[in-house]
């Protein structure tokens, strides 16, 4: 009996044995503890747990390209196919960049995004069907001269039942009046019927408007006392209809060389001490009394954010230059990195803000456009992209979205238009630099910014762009710019010789902050990280961070593929080394990465709320 127990207990140790093995031998090369006693960092007795990562093979991008490998082919993407990136619900390493946020997120109440225009009354609008969370609007642009054919005779009704067909085929409109150009070029050809403006203004012998330059457009005087009086009547008679109302957003400029009458007053002068365009800014006021955040300028004026207005720019493809700008609160600190003040006139009043990020067609690769972003598309998904995340470094709320370029990043977009740090679903920092012209610094500075002999000789470093996470190089956290790719041609605002962006920064140990006000009211901490690398030195990555249980860390297998990869890690309830006063004088850092035995190339760093 003893002999056969024996037996027993003998073949049940030799079975686990061997499970023990094949276990072993079939084990999933991509897990790893968050365990920091494992590691020879960090002896601390914490909580264990595992964490596996589970490779996915699947690329979501191909590119034939070895200037830009790391974004689609040029291809415009029609907006019925545009999807969102799949959200997953396991950590796990995917190839290229992660822009998923959980489906049950929706756009901000404050955004909007542009997906189509129609210029009159002619085309038919056509329904819009996006198959992402969007608070898409179609631009209606009118000239003046279609609603008061004869003076004093306004047709106000035709911008009603536009409004009405959108709203039937699914959009909400952006009304953008026209109102300066006497006489427009098209095709070379500059004739009367092309313009804007009434052509019974004639009779009171209005004398040009001279701009900055001369272009397609043969404007008015806006601020001639005959054109200006009819003006007001005009913004007068439509503050009398349903108008403000219906719009979910009216464009007021002035007059500009190129069509839409862009800036808000003339060129050169102090716009807030003109007093036509005190007076046409209150008309406007008048007509939108109660909704001023509706209103958006062509161009900064305080008087107009004093009234609640907000603004529009138009040139976020060249995405570097609004460095500095007084106004969004954009500069470069003595560190070199780029950093945003939500005190300055726009971010403090929370308005419309916007910008165009539209020139993608093949057209502007030929000489009629001057080759404006060189001679090949080839830039054209990097330049689509990086315009895509500044304007959301920028804090807008608004973007014209005239073609898709990077299908993916679209609906990321519509979901981070409009946020501010009280709503913002996640936070995020894109690890990069770029090198800015001193002198073209200087002439936009508005914080008295000290330019060294280094940085005029090598241009001024703009690191990172940051929404509410920061990186920055601390005493045993130094880092250095890496992944170079060249630049779109014409960065008129980039040092000589330093026409290339890096994609990310390279160190032994990098340390990223969270803005403490981020976590104040979410209720468990429950996050998600994900983490853009370059793969390119094998061991391990391992991030810190804490939680309740203490202090924590997840290993990340490299295998130096040199391939960009994102890797995604589930934290139960993540703790912020601070609550209060922050600043970025010192290294208390809430997350740190460090390479088990080399360095490591990390490019976008994302902690999404769950």
């Amino acid at each position: 009996m003893i002999k056969q127990i024996s037996l027993i207990v003998f073949l049940v140790l030799l079975s686990a044995c061997q499970l023990h093995q094949e276990a072993e031998k079939t084990k999933d090369p991509l897990v790893s503890k968050e365990n920091a006693s494992s590691s020879p960092h960090h002896k601390e007795d914490l909580n264990k747990f595992e964490n596996k990562f589970v490779l996915n093979k699947e690329r979501s991008i191909s590119s034939t390209s070895s200037k830009y490998p790391y974004w689609p082919d040029y291809k415009i993407t029609p907006l019925e196919e545009i999807k969102p990136q799949e959200w997953r619900n396991q950590s796990d390493i995917i190839y290229g960049w992660d822009w998923s946020l959980p489906p049950s997120i929706n756009p901000s109440e404050r955004s909007l995004m542009g997906l189509n225009r129609y210029f009159g009354f002619k085309a038919k609008i056509q329904k819009m069907d996006p198959q992402f969370p969007v608070n898409g609007v179609i631009l209606l642009w009118i000239d003046w001269k279609s609603i008061e054919p004869s003076e004093g005779n306004y047709r106000w009704d035709l911008i009603l039942k536009r409004i009405q067909e959108a709203n039937k085929n699914g959009s909400d409109v952006i009304l953008r009046l026209l109102t300066s150009s006497k006489a427009r070029k098209v095709k070379g050809v500059l004739s009367e019927k092309n313009g804007c403006a009434p052509i019974w203004l004639k009779k009171y012998n209005i004398p040009k408007y001279i701009g900055p330059k001369v272009g397609a457009n043969d404007n008015y005087d806006p601020g001639h006392p005959e054109f200006h009086k009819r003006y007001l009547k005009l913004i007068q008679s439509m503050a009398k209809t349903e108008i403000p109302n219906l719009v979910k957003a009216a464009y007021v400029g002035y007059a500009s060389p190129s069509l839409g009458d862009e800036y808000i007053g003339p060129h050169g002068k102090d716009v807030d001490t003109v007093k036509h365009v005190i007076e046409r800014l209150d008309a406007w006021h008048q007509a939108f009394e109660g909704m001023e955040y509706k209103v958006f300028m062509g161009g900064p004026s305080e008087y107009g954010f004093n009234k609640g207005f907000g603004a529009r720019r138009g040139f976020v493809e060249k995405y570097l230059y609004t460095l500095p700008d007084k106004n969004i609160g954009q500069s470069i600190d003595q560190e070199g990195y780029v950093i945003v003040d939500e005190s300055s006139p726009i971010l403090k009043r929370n308005p419309f803000h916007g910008e165009v990020n539209e020139e993608y067609e093949i057209e502007w690769t030929t000489k009629y456009r001057n080759y404006r972003f060189g001679k090949t598309t080839e830039s054209y998904p990097y330049r689509y992209f990086c315009a895509n995340l500044r304007l959301l470094q920028m804090r807008c709320s608004y973007v014209h979205n005239k073609d898709t370029i990077y299908p993916e990043l679209l609906p990321f977009v519509a979901l981070q238009l409009g946020r501010t740090i009280e709503n913002t679903p996640d936070v995020w920092c894109f690890l990069r630099e770029s090198y800015i012209d001193a002198n073209h610094y200087k002439r936009k500075d508005f914080k008295n910014r000290q330019i060294s002999d280094s940085e005029k000789m090598n241009g001024i470093p703009a690191k990172n762009w940051e929404r509410w996470l920061y990186q920055r190089d601390r005493p045993g956290f130094e880092t250095e710019a890496t992944l170079k790719i060249e630049q779109p041609p014409n960065m008129w605002m980039v040092h000589d010789g330093k026409e290339y962006d890096c994609i990310a920064r390279k160190g032994k140990k990098i340390g990223l902050t969270v803005d403490p006000r981020w976590l104040i009211n979410h209720k468990n901490n429950e996050v998600a990280i994900k983490i853009t690398y370059l793969d390119d030195s094998a061991g391990n990555m391992l991030v810190h961070y804490n939680t309740s249980r203490g202090k924590q860390v997840a290993s990340i297998p490299l295998i130096e593929d040199d391939e960009l990869k994102t890797a995604t890690l589930f934290v139960k309830d993540l703790s912020l080394k601070r609550e209060s006063d922050f600043n970025h004088e010192e290294n208390h850092f809430d997350l740190e990465f460090e390479h088990s035995e080399n360095e490591i190339t990390l490019s976008f760093v994302r902690i999404i709320k769950l």
